[in-house]
């Protein structure tokens, strides 16, 4: 007897409400289907609600605090220099690295480079510098050039064209279903996990031509989910009626108001001391910083013994904590506040990574896209970006029978447990 499968397609930064939405208004028939003997269900991102964070949770089914993903970048413990996340520092298995009498393929996960041994095939997702070491096993690339694959758009260039952005959009997606297709006849595969990253790039890029139907690109926005659409059609017909599947995304996305600088904001209240050399980043804080912003949303104490210039010894933290916590719940533009919610570490964040967490970590109201640029002094900044990362993620499980598996409010962290479950049925 033939074991069952489990198909896993994600979605980055697709609401709830745009999936259900264009399924309803037969942009993505092949969702809609799926809808129709499934249950569908908004889920929580992670804190903050950023790719490598949320999908290093999917992957492991841990807390930030337990996987030590806090965001794209972290500072070098005991330093100010800024290093990006790879896939070594992950600490906490994926769940194909669990349980690796299983066979997998995996395509496209953010933040899963470069890529390790894997009982099947592997190729990372974005950021990937080097092709080449996305690839496990190595002599698969071959497979890779064949189909013309790519891990990302050429996000510069299609900054400034939108007709660039769709026929890159739509070729890299097209490139990365085919290699899907041949490592599925290639591998005896157990999990085959799928990953689009092109609805997360249309989103910032024109979430306007999306909410417009005025607007001149609101055609080719409906256009390539109706690809994406295929693509999921494509690998849904392939499978078994006994084979299960997972479908969801990371993160949400909504209108993009304004962008907010927090280190700006605290340089200008006068927690945040610079020196004169802005390309030394954030070994150009001075002593007397009480404190400091990561991107996008995550603020740190500049303790003593911590970091190098640290100035905050522990007996101030907290009158220091109850500060920035006022003046960020008093943040206001035309006449808005701008944060929804200021939550402490303790709060959100468990596990023996707790150290490297954020002491603040901030959540915006609708429009309000936060960063933490260095070399930039204006608090309040238009953006040429039109979409920005919300909580209104979504998890969809094939089988309505399967309802019971799937928590009322779930949330990013609850995909493996679930992947689990099924199973065992």
């Amino acid at each position: 007897m033939r074991k069952k499968r489990t198909l896993i397609i994600g979605l980055d930064g697709v609401p709830h409400a745009l999936l259900v939405d264009l399924a309803g208004r037969g942009i993505m028939p092949n969702v809609k289907a799926l809808m129709g003997d499934g249950v569908l269900r908004g889920m929580r991102p992670s804190i903050p609600d950023v790719s490598s964070v949320s999908w290093s949770s999917i992957i492991t089914g841990k807390n930030p605090g337990e996987h030590g993903v806090f965001g794209f970048t972290n500072l070098i413990r005991g330093t100010y220099t800024l290093a990006f996340h790879d896939f070594t520092k992950l600490k906490a298995p994926a769940f194909w690295q669990a349980d690796p009498s299983k066979r997998y393929i995996i395509v496209n996960v953010p933040s899963t480079y470069p890529a390790l041994e894997i009982n099947g095939f592997m190729v990372s997702g974005f950021v990937s510098p080097d092709l080449g070491k996305a690839v496990y096993p190595p002599s698969y690339i071959k497979y890779l050039r064949e189909v013309g694959y790519r891990v990302d758009i050429d996000v510069e260039r299609c900054r400034r064209s939108p007709l660039l952005l769709f026929k890159e959009l739509s070729d890299v997606l097209r490139a990365r279903l085919e290699l899907c297709k041949r490592m599925w006849r290639k591998v005896k595969w157990d999990v085959l996990m799928f990953v689009v990253t092109g609805t997360d790039r249309l989103g910032h890029f024109l979430w306007s031509a999306y909410e417009r139907t005025d607007h001149e690109w609101h055609e080719h926005f409906l256009s390539f989910f109706s690809l994406v659409d295929e693509a999921i059609g494509e690998l849904a017909g392939m499978l078994r009626d006994k084979d299960d599947i997972i479908m969801l995304s990371d993160h949400g996305m909504e209108r993009l108001k304004i962008e907010v600088n927090l280190n700006a904001l605290l340089a200008s209240e006068g927690y945040l001391l610079l020196g004169d050399e802005p390309r030394k980043g954030y070994n150009n804080i001075r002593a007397g910083t009480r404190a400091f912003a990561l991107e996008p949303s995550r603020i740190y104490l500049n303790l003593e013994g911590k970091y190098p210039r640290g100035s905050v010894r522990p007996s101030e933290a907290e009158d220091i904590l109850e500060e920035l916590t006022e003046l960020f719940y008093g943040l206001k533009w035309d006449g808005q506040s701008v944060i929804k919610k200021v939550y402490r570490k303790e709060e959100i964040y468990h596990g023996p990574s707790m150290d490297d967490a954020p002491d603040l970590v901030l959540i915006p109201n609708e429009g309000f896209a936060l960063n933490a640029r260095l070399s930039k002094r204006e608090v309040f900044k238009e953006s040429d970006l039109t979409g920005k990362h919300n909580e209104d993620a979504f998890l969809y499980v094939r089988g309505r029978e399967n309802a019971d598996l799937v928590p009322d409010d779930p949330s990013v962290e609850d995909v493996v447990g679930i992947m689990m479950a099924l199973r065992g049925r």
